[in-house]
């Protein structure tokens, strides 16, 4: 059997990709496939969220190997796709950027009966995925920075502190 993932963003509506995978495979397979596609950076932290019908995350599979899983937190390198997914509509969240809660929708769109599937593969593409990181302000040239011996200045005046908080006991 072969199943058929859509991928889809809702910062790029523009952006989606049809996956073909196994049941076989592991989700550290899928995980790869999407970052190929997206041409992201591997060496990133990310997860899959089984959902419910209404995108609330439910379990998470992590690309972290911790030692131990729990019902609730898996591991992508064993945990294989038939696993977890089997019905088609089945909907997953891939985060791929956690400190900006950046994240895919996949869902799973088909099930084809054939059996000769050895590597997940993109069989539709369609415009380009958002960048893996979002550029930090910090690295935009109109943001100045602070040198370390400037630091004082941050915090005001000192005359600015007398009027708010009035004279300091000693």
């Amino acid at each position: 059997m072969i199943y058929i993932f859509e991928v889809s963003s809702i910062e790029t509506p523009v952006f989606k990709r049809l996956i073909h995978i196994s049941p076989e495979h592991t989700f550290e397979d899928l995980h790869r496939t999407i970052q190929n596609t997206s041409d992201f950076d591997q060496s990133q932290l990310a997860s899959f969220f089984l959902t419910d019908a209404h995108w609330r995350k439910q379990i998470e599979i992590s690309l972290l190997d911790e030692g131990s899983s729990t019902p609730k937190l898996q591991t992508m390198r064993n945990s294989k796709v038939k696993d977890y997914i089997s019905e088609i509509g089945q909907k997953l969240v891939y985060v791929f950027d956690f400190f900006n809660e950046r994240f895919f929708y996949i869902e799973l769109k088909e099930k084809l009966m054939k059996t000769d599937l050895k590597e997940p593969f993109v069989a539709y593409e369609k415009g380009i995925a958002p960048v893996q990181f979002l550029i930090n302000d910090y690295e935009s040239p109109e943001v100045e920075l602070l040198e370390a011996n400037d630091s004082y200045k941050s915090f005001g005046e000192l005359e600015d502190y007398y009027e708010i908080f009035g004279e300091m006991d000693a």
